[in-house]
């Protein structure tokens, strides 16, 4: 069972002025994976995330600003809500979205969660809504909001207030066999919301 609310529920609707970006590419079995965040440019929104996708698709992508770092774990999101965008550039890999089960699904512990201290004190989701699959530079990508809010209330997190969270991302790898046979990838990221700096 999810902890905490489906990512497919509508959310409040609050306007999100920011998008963070995380890149999934997959070349001859070696995983790229880094994140991105930055302010909804002029373009708007889908001219921003390919944008950073572009970026997350550089050779030196840490010498950009918007760059927040590689991996799966500690994502964090800072004092704004913002779009979260999971892009998939990986041939013969797509999002899964089995019977029961969301593409995108929140955990109440892991054991080896690098929240401290584990299990990581985590509270169920009640920040990530409104989930979309859409295409961005052509590749699958699933869209969703945070509205940045404490995971028992539901009200925004204060000033300098902090909530872990843990997820599973789903995603089916083909066989090269062909056919619709596979399996299935459980990644567990975890990291943190932040609320508005002190």
């Amino acid at each position: 069972m999810t902890y905490g609310d489906s990512v497919r529920l509508p959310g409040p609707g609050n306007a999100i002025k920011h998008v963070a970006l995380l890149y999934i590419g997959v070349e001859e079995g070696i995983w790229t994976v880094n994140r991105w965040f930055a302010p909804i440019g002029e373009g708007g929104l889908k001219a921003t995330e390919e944008r950073l996708l572009e970026l997350a698709q550089s050779d030196d992508p840490s010498r950009h600003p918007e760059f927040q770092g590689y991996g799966f774990e500690n994502i964090r999101f800072v004092e704004y809500m913002c779009f979260f965008t999971t892009v998939l550039h990986a041939p013969g890999y797509s999002f899964h979205d089995g019977k029961g089960t969301d593409p995108i699904w929140f955990l109440e512990k892991k054991e080896n969660s690098s929240l401290p201290p584990p299990p990581a004190p985590v509270a169920p989701n009640k920040s990530f809504y409104d989930l979309e699959e859409v295409s961005v530079g052509g590749f699958p990508a699933l869209r969703c909001r945070n509205y940045m809010c404490n995971g028992y209330t539901g009200e925004p997190l204060k000033e300098g207030e902090t909530q872990g969270f843990i997820f599973n991302l789903y995603i089916h790898a083909h066989y090269a066999q062909g056919g619709g046979a596979g399996v299935v990838l459980a990644i567990d990221p975890d990291g943190m919301s932040s609320g508005p700096r002190k």
